[in-house]
């Protein structure tokens, strides 16, 4: 397809949500009882909301397809860009006699209008799903604590804060290691809520949305086939399948199954370990209340610095600086522009090559795993 690919990139929340409204009348050409629901997010009234695409099979309630992105805000913005392609090209390969469909765009709103990862409240909505509910949300991951001052200054970004940025990384890097500095920044915490990773209090508006909307939709289907968007995790010219801890199946056995070259799963030695994920809890409301449908899901994962050691401090640095930005400003608009930039590069490079392979990548995960999973007429 070439650079004709890049129509389906668009740079604003509005423009994103005006072509997204547009794909309802691609899906009626194969489901013309499909409807468009808007749902309102944060008292904003219809300047933010969370797009609904729902499209219920002709005969028979047997294979749902959901399909989601924005979760993390800015990462919409590719994640649109992917569902655009999948109506244009990979609606025609499902059966809608027997096939549901939903597509969600953005889950967070908020976020995807303000080019941040998080929602107004700044809960990283990926660390919200708690499952368990007699979990102390303040009890989880303690180690935070001893990084909390490193991922949170509490004053304003300097334009030459570089070097003591990495002479604080090293310091609690050597002091913790490798595996417990990974875990007490990736994990999610419960008891800074100006900080990175912040998981709230309880279910956000937005998390209460997708539960209700996953919760009541799967309920007359036997398959169920769950799709969500990201970015900003891997190699960069590389689209990873990022799978929940609790897919019983190895990640080497799907990359066969899936013919995709790279597939992970979020445990410690593949990924990273996080409380509060949406795949995983989807998992669990599954196990213990559906446990005879069965359920896949997997995220689509773009990556963005690159997976080195160095890639992956100057990310870190990146989600730090702009925080840090956001809640204590900068001592100039060239700093806090910077900031802002990078963050963008982050989660949804200009460069016309990187966003060419995130379609080419998807059009070879789509055409996989709906294969394998029978999701193909």
């Amino acid at each position: 397809m070439g650079n004709s690919d890049l129509r389906f990139f668009a740079e604003t929340y509005a423009e994103n949500r005006s072509e997204f409204r547009d794909l309802l009348a691609k899906v009626r050409q194969y489901w013309p009882n499909a409807d468009l629901e808007s749902h309102s997010l944060g008292g904003f009234e219809d300047q933010l909301t969370t797009e609904i695409i729902r499209a219920a099979p002709h005969k028979e309630n047997k294979f749902l397809l959901m399909i989601s992105c924005g979760l993390h805000g800015i990462e919409g913005y590719i994640g649109n860009a992917v569902i655009r392609l999948f109506t244009e090209e990979f609606l025609q390969y499902l059966n809608p006699d027997h096939t549901g469909l939903i597509l969600v765009s953005p889950i967070n709103p908020w976020g995807m209008s303000n080019r941040r990862r998080v929602n107004e409240n700044n809960v990283d909505l990926n660390r919200n799903f708690i499952y368990d509910p007699h979990l102390v949300r303040n009890q989880v991951n303690p180690r935070y604590r001893e990084v909390e001052p490193f991922l949170n200054p509490p004053s304003s970004l300097r334009q030459a804060a570089g070097f003591s940025f990495y002479l604080d990384f090293f310091k609690y890097y050597l002091k913790m290691g490798t595996a417990s500095f990974r875990e007490a920044v990736h994990m999610g915490q419960f008891n800074y809520p100006g900080g990175l990773y912040y998981g709230g209090e309880d279910f956000e508006e937005s998390a209460g949305v997708m539960n209700d909307l996953f919760y009541n939709a799967i309920e007359p289907y036997q398959r169920v086939l769950f799709i969500d968007m990201h970015s900003g995790y891997g190699p960069r010219y590389q689209m990873t399948l990022v799978n929940s801890i609790y897919e019983s199946r190895a990640s080497g056995d799907l990359i066969n199954k899936f013919n995709y070259p790279l597939v992970v799963k979020t445990n410690p030695e593949e990924f990273y370990q996080m409380q509060g994920d949406m795949v995983d809890y989807f998992y669990l409301l599954m196990r213990d209340r559906y446990p005879d449908k069965y359920f896949y899901a997997t995220s689509f994962e773009f990556g963005t610095y690159g997976e080195s050691f160095f890639a992956s401090l100057k990310s870190l640095r990146t989600m730090i600086n702009e925080n840090r930005v956001f809640h204590q400003g900068a001592d100039s608009e060239s700093a806090a522009g910077q900031a802002k930039l990078d963050f963008s590069e982050l989660f949804y490079p200009l460069e016309e090559k990187w966003r060419l392979k995130a379609i080419e990548d998807s059009r070879q995960a789509f055409t996989g795993i709906l294969k394998a999973e029978v999701f193909y007429k």
